[in-house]
């Protein structure tokens, strides 16, 4: 549901610059960046929200079964202890440790989850592009250039659901969502 909803944001590339010749020309530009900057952050807002509803979800399955986890970096590596699988043999690392540094980069902006987010997948941010203005003055934060796309997304969706696969021990556990 997530990436359809993606796709119906109009993205408009390339975002043209410079002295409109005409106030609608001046207003139809002004239109765009809006549009694209509303897709960036309804993607980041995305990747938050669905950090957000995984970190719960590992809490709360780690209490009921009397363990203590009160953040992603506990509580992921003790639900895995619980459901006896190894998260790096499973490939699930990088793809929910990426989900959870982009949720802390959008949640706060520049520090430590940024650098560490730009060595882990530096091609989630794109120097080149032209779909992106800030119209504030300066060098724009490394935070607000910060592209998440839709194939993102679906890469975090299916990594969640990959972790709850290999935790689930009935024989038709989802271990390889499309």
């Amino acid at each position: 549901m997530v990436v359809p909803v993606l796709e119906q944001l109009p993205m408009h590339d390339p975002l043209v610059s410079g002295q409109a010749s005409s106030m609608d020309e001046l207003l139809n530009r002004c239109s765009e960046q809006v549009d694209n900057h509303t897709a960036f952050e309804a993607a980041r807002a995305f990747a938050l929200t669905m950090d957000g509803l995984f970190e719960r979800q590992l809490c709360r399955w780690a209490h009921t079964h009397g363990k203590k986890a009160s953040s992603m970096e506990t509580a992921l590596p003790t639900c895995a202890g619980i459901a006896s699988f190894d998260l790096a043999t499973a490939g699930l690392v990088d793809d929910l440790k990426e989900l959870h540094l982009v949720a802390n980069v959008v949640r706060h902006g520049e520090g430590r989850s940024c650098k560490e987010l730009q060595v882990l997948a530096p091609q989630l941010w794109d120097e080149e592009a032209s779909d992106y203005h800030d119209l504030a003055p300066g060098a724009a934060p490394a935070s607000d250039l910060l592209r998440i796309s839709g194939e993102d997304l679906s890469r975090y969706a299916r990594a969640i659901i990959r972790f709850w696969g290999h935790a689930d021990p009935l024989p038709v556990a989802a271990l390889n969502p499309p």
